[in-house]
């Protein structure tokens, strides 16, 4: 006996419902695995080499290779690494990724991060208060220079690089800033006893 899919289908038709269901399900879910595969490069792998202590453009070089992209992700200034050279990398070297996969890195910057002074350095703060303030934003070389003052410890301006520091002033976090602290007044002099002390000396008898 011939089998007829019309007949089934007539004998049948809540069974051949699920039937089409069935097989359609399966050819979206087929259809949508061989999609991603092709999408996210399935099969296609690479290893990440170490690159940590390389240059930007050694780093940039030894990834192409591997058919990975660098992308820089922060910038430190270290004074004891040449500028350009990579700190840290993510994805770790090791790590297996994708093919085309950027790699992050943080690198030394190539010049000192530059700070704005928001602080009036003027008349009107401590030494020590003027010091606090200049740490708290990345300035670690400060000198100190005794200038004459009414009050004592009070600093009276700050320079760099021979400039006066005002609010809103852009320096390097590596400058020197000299801050000119005030000495206090001078001791007042005793007047009188200036004069009994020259009479004292005219009276001494030549010898």
């Amino acid at each position: 006996m011939k089998f007829s899919f019309k007949d089934f289908y007539a004998r049948h038709p809540f069974l051949s419902n699920v039937i089409f269901v069935f097989l359609a399900t399966i050819i979206v879910l087929w259809g949508a695995m061989i999609f991603l595969d092709s999408w996210t490069f399935h099969g296609h792998t690479a290893i990440v080499p170490e690159i940590k202590g390389k240059s930007y453009d050694a780093a940039r070089t030894a990834l192409q290779v591997n058919n990975l992209s660098i992308e820089i992700s922060d910038s430190i200034y270290d004074r004891n690494l040449a500028p350009g050279t990579v700190v840290e990398s993510w994805p770790k070297a090791g790590a297996v990724v994708k093919d085309g996969r950027q790699v992050y890195v943080t690198i030394t910057a190539f010049s000192p991060k530059q700070v704005a002074i928001s602080m009036s350095l003027s008349g009107n703060v401590s030494s020590r208060q003027a010091m606090s303030y200049l740490r708290g934003i990345g300035i670690s070389d400060i000198r100190l220079e005794s200038v004459p003052s009414e009050y004592a410890d009070l600093v009276m301006g700050a320079r760099y690089d021979g400039k006066p520091l005002t609010v809103g002033s852009l320096i390097p976090v590596t400058a020197t800033v000299t801050l000119m602290v005030g000495s206090g007044p001078a001791e007042p002099v005793d007047s009188l006893a200036l004069d009994e002390a020259e009479i004292e000396l005219q009276n001494v008898p030549d010898l």
